[in-house]
């Protein structure tokens, strides 16, 4: 994408088209690149669930987890993190470093949503204790 805003400003500079064309274009050009991205990641999303799953080996328990939350909602999240402002946003990051999570907000943008959510679909957690099994994934 940004090489194509480069054409377009070097266009305008050799004089080969107006200031207002080349805006036009770089409008038009964002708007098919957000359709494009928009539609990628929609595919992701659709019917798509992580599943949290507790049970316990105690089969007289009933303290059963079963939690789906659909992909959408993971996507509107991320999309919600953009809108943390930056102090707020520093004072997570440093609290997270400081419990040994490696986490950055301003990585979350909407360039890497579509690589977050698809490795959500590969991501699962299974845990075998003497009390309990616990399963987290996607599908």
């Amino acid at each position: 994408m940004a090489d194509e805003k480069i054409k377009i400003l070097s266009m305008v500079s050799e004089g080969k088209i107006t200031p207002e064309e080349a805006e036009k274009l770089i409008d038009a050009l964002d708007k098919k690149n957000e359709e494009s991205r928009n539609t990628s990641i929609e595919g992701l999303t659709e019917n798509k669930f992580l599943y949290i799953k507790v049970d316990p080996k105690d089969e007289s328990s009933s303290e059963h987890v079963s939690v789906k939350v659909p992909f959408a909602l993971l996507k509107a999240g991320l999309n919600i993190a953009g809108l943390i402002p930056k102090d707020a946003q520093e004072k997570i990051n440093s609290s997270m470093e400081e419990k040994g999570m490696s986490f950055n907000f301003s990585d979350i943008n909407p360039e890497n949503i579509k690589e977050i959510m698809t490795a959500l679909e590969e991501f699962s957690i299974d845990i075998d204790s003497d009390d309990a099994e616990v399963k987290v994934y996607c599908k």
